[in-house]
């Protein structure tokens, strides 16, 4: 019996272990119609969200996430209740655009409407509501400048 329970054990082990993995390595999932995302060849996402329910989103040249990055057009109304805040998805007004050589660091969020600036740096777990100057270095909850680089 405890060969039979360690070998159950070991292989729940290798199947979860595929299956994380999995997770994790994905390059992109997409909620949404595809059409509505427009990403750069150049471009580099690592397990991305994009949510396009309620916009489109644009990714420059250039650009790349670290892990489980978020990046979210879609939204509901909270001015009503139950079934129908879960239904009222607005269908545009909530475009992102994120320039060229913007760095997006593992676990940030960002919700449209915004555009992200040419080569902005999103660090890791910060959540962008709001537009981001090219250059700018923003973190935290909600993101804010931490400095401007110096741009050549």
């Amino acid at each position: 019996m405890r060969k039979l329970r360690s070998l159950l054990r070991r292989a729940l082990r290798v199947l979860l272990r595929s299956v994380v993995l999995d997770i994790v390595n994905s390059e992109i999932r997409i909620w949404g119609d595809p059409g509505r995302l427009d990403i750069a060849p150049t471009a580099y996402m690592v397990n991305t969200l994009f949510n396009v329910s309620s916009g489109t989103i644009h990714i420059g040249d250039f650009t790349f996430t670290g892990h489980n990055v978020s990046i979210i057009t879609g939204t509901h109304d909270y001015d009503v209740f139950l079934a129908e805040r879960q239904r009222s998805i607005p269908r545009s007004g909530r475009d992102i655009h994120i320039g060229k050589g913007v760095w997006i660091g593992s676990n940030a969020l960002i919700l449209g409407p915004c555009t992200i600036g040419d080569h902005a740096v999103i660090a890791a777990g910060a959540l962008v509501v709001t537009d981001v100057a090219s250059g700018a270095v923003v973190a935290g909850v909600p993101a804010r400048l931490i400095r401007s680089l110096e741009m050549a």
